[in-house]
């Protein structure tokens, strides 16, 4: 990694992580992302058709003026880190879709599940709420 392409960006690679996750195929699937997009800095995306998550949440080891605290023992991932892949390099990543909130999520299960996304989450959440109200008329 170049010095000087990390010191014009900052070092923007060491402010996140992102790694796989399961692609939803079903109501609850796509709930439990909702709910990843309901925090701070969170972000969800597709790529070549895998499916992505995005947190914001710079390394510990990254100094202000964006070189890292302890190179030489860096972790692995970080040495494998390629010039190629930098988030320096022009151009957008190109992701077929990315959710930045829950709503742009909801809206994308509409399309793809269709009106069973809304129907079945309404079901669901009908028998939770009669589920927590018998629950509390248990417990007095």
């Amino acid at each position: 990694m170049s010095a000087k392409i990390c010191h014009k960006c900052g070092a923007k690679c060491c402010t996140y992580f992102c790694f796989q996750i399961d692609k939803p195929e079903d109501v609850d699937e796509f709930e439990d992302i909702r709910w990843y997009l309901c925090h701070n800095g969170v972000s969800v995306h597709i790529d070549e058709g895998e499916w992505f998550i995005s947190i914001m949440n710079r390394c510990n080891m990254l100094e202000e003026n964006g070189q890292c605290r302890d190179y030489a023992n860096r972790p692995l991932i970080c040495r494998k880190y390629d010039l190629q892949n930098c988030d320096h390099s022009p151009g957008g990543y190109g992701y077929e879709e990315e959710f930045k909130s829950p709503e742009e999520l909801e809206e994308y299960a509409r399309r793809t599940l269709g009106a069973k996304f809304d129907m079945t989450r309404s079901r669901k959440r009908a028998g939770l709420a009669k589920k927590a109200q018998s629950s509390a008329v248990k417990a007095k």
